[in-house]
């Protein structure tokens, strides 16, 4: 049994580095708190208790809605499990035409679409969640590896409120360090014999305590190209448990395996904010309104009631549907009386239906409720989709540089170490170079948007082509090939020749024309030489004289 690690300097020193980055991200927490109460008030931020957490949830479902919404919007708009929305390329668009290399490509991208599938992975489930946190505290963390065990590929949505990062002078993540919670027992099945004693123990003795853990992950300051062990990886891995300051595992990573992703970052902040932050004043209001409508109500249905002592309703009766009070009239004058408080009540219904309107804007709810939906025109479709793309596309943009793309590129990047990649071709140059590409949803509406512009612009064309057929060459057919093709994501390369190839072909398919024009007339021609060949012939079989 090796060591147990305890009092070890680097593990204190990564619980003293979580303390120290906590700080920086304290005047958010209580955004997203607030923001969470409203819109989430599942999502913990932090680790309160069940008997610590303050619940106060929204008191009006129209903030859940539009979040869940918006969500959903963003997943299908930014990695839909129905379009390829990453994929690995070449630069050489030479290259990029080669046939065996273009299918190579179409396989391999395919593959590494295809773990990201439920039958493999949890990508797509975790995804969800992960936007559902972008909605509402513009942040949101993930994380993935390869389990050995079970062949799959462990994707999770990790809470921000376990999470702290650092960024460069550029705004990328270069550290990020996660404080966890778990009970001995499933410290003990992760980390065997490297727990201090006392969870050892606890362990063995079952029990729910949870017990706080650190994964802290970094760049690797030692890193040797080509090197063995720790050295020979970008990012150092290290666990550590906060019990006795005990370090669990160090290890490393080819790549980072965490991911965080944020909507919106003002310059030189590290954390970001999300539409979520720009409800929130809204979301309070309405919250507000709903409070008050609810109170009033409750004052109407059931107000307060004027007695002249505290012995009337036990006595003498109480007050409900069909009850009766005695003594509540005497000499004409009534003894039990009500007081409303609400006769002074100026909240209408327009204004709580304004409060929530601005709560549907702050999430796009407009534009995100319309997309996809039946009876619309592709121009009304191509209306909204323009207004969507107007307003998120840039921040989606973003997600996908931070989170999609990282993704896509870590994924390939582990099935290729793992053998489940084919091999590049033979006659692929060494030097060629690949990188990952991501359709964005901005990139994919302006293709499309470009496509359904060929097709009008075609079908504008072809009642004049028919009065004066000489503008059909004003049409490049490769360029109205390409831009269609280009416009369908799922659309493999392969199915499209390079032009070059198709000109062959074309060429190829020109002289077997004229070869067969040329053969259709040289038959009569020889079929005439025929014809007198054969009356010579019987001239001659006859005695007669041929005339030369």
């Amino acid at each position: 049994m090796n060591a147990v690690k305890e009092n070890h300097d680097l593990a204190d020193k990564a619980v003293r580095r979580y303390t120290e980055l906590k700080t920086e991200r304290t005047h958010h927490e209580q955004y997203w708190r607030t923001i969470a109460q409203l819109v989430r008030p599942h999502r913990k931020i932090g680790y309160e208790t069940v008997t610590t957490q303050h619940y106060s949830p929204s008191l009006s479902s129209t903030s859940i809605m539009a979040h869940g919404n918006f969500a959903a919007g963003i997943y299908s708009g930014i990695t839909n499990p129905a379009t390829r929305w990453g994929s690995a390329m070449t630069p050489d668009t030479d290259l990029a035409r080669w046939p065996p290399f273009a299918e190579w490509l179409d396989r391999t991208n395919a593959r590494v679409h295809k773990s990201f599938s439920p039958g493999v992975s949890s990508f797509y489930s975790s995804t969800f969640q992960a936007y559902g946190d972008i909605a509402a505290f513009g942040n949101a963390c993930a994380y993935d590896e390869i389990d050995q065990a079970t062949r799959r590929f462990i994707d999770v949505s990790v809470s921000i409120g376990e999470v702290v990062i650092v960024k460069d002078a550029h705004g990328r993540v270069v550290e990020l360090l996660r404080k966890f919670q778990m009970t001995a027992i499933a410290a003990r099945r992760m980390f065997g014999d490297a727990l201090p004693e006392n969870l050892r123990v606890r362990a063995e003795k079952g029990g729910i305590d949870k017990f706080d853990f650190y994964h802290w992950v970094f760049r690797n300051v030692d890193f040797e190209p080509y090197a063995m062990g720790v050295k020979g990886k970008r990012w150092s891995s290290v666990y550590v448990c906060e019990e006795k300051r005990t370090l669990l595992r160090m290890r490393g990573y080819a790549t980072m395996p965490f991911y965080y992703a944020r909507w919106d970052v003002d310059t030189g902040d590290t954390y970001g904010l999300g539409p979520g932050f720009v409800a929130l004043p809204s979301m309070r209001v309405h919250n507000r309104f709903r409070d008050a409508t609810i109170r009033r109500a409750q004052y109407e249905a059931d107000p307060v009631r004027l007695a002249p002592d505290r012995n009337v309703a036990p006595l003498e009766g109480d007050w409900r549907p069909g009850g009766t009070i005695y003594g509540a009239i005497r000499n004409g004058q009534k003894q039990v009386d009500t007081e409303s408080f609400g006769s002074g009540y100026s909240i209408t219904v327009e204004q709580e239906r304004m409060a929530a309107e601005e709560i549907r804007e702050a999430f796009y709810y407009a534009t995100q409720s319309l997309t996809g939906r039946t009876g619309l025109s592709d121009e009304e479709n191509r209306i909204i989709e323009e207004a969507k793309l107007r307003n998120w596309a840039p921040h989606a943009d973003r997600i996908m540089e931070e989170y999609a793309a990282q993704k896509f590129e870590r994924r390939w990047g582990l099935l290729m170490m793992a053998g489940q990649l084919d091999p590049v071709p033979e006659g692929t140059p060494r030097d060629a170079q690949l990188m990952i590409q991501y359709q964005s949803a901005a990139a994919m509406a302006l293709r499309a948007s470009e496509a359904n512009a060929v097709r009008r612009f075609l079908a504008d064309l072809e009642p004049l082509m028919q009065i004066k057929p000489g503008l059909r060459h004003r049409v490049s057919e490769d360029d109205v090939a390409e831009v269609l093709h280009e416009a369908n994501t799922v659309l493999p390369q392969r199915i499209l020749r390079s032009r070059e190839e198709a000109q062959q072909l074309a060429q190829q398919e020109q002289q077997a024309i004229q070869a067969q024009q040329a053969a259709e007339l040289a038959a009569p021609v020889g079929a005439g030489i025929r014809d007198l060949a054969q009356a010579a012939g019987q001239l001659q079989g006859a005695g007669g004289e041929v005339v030369q």
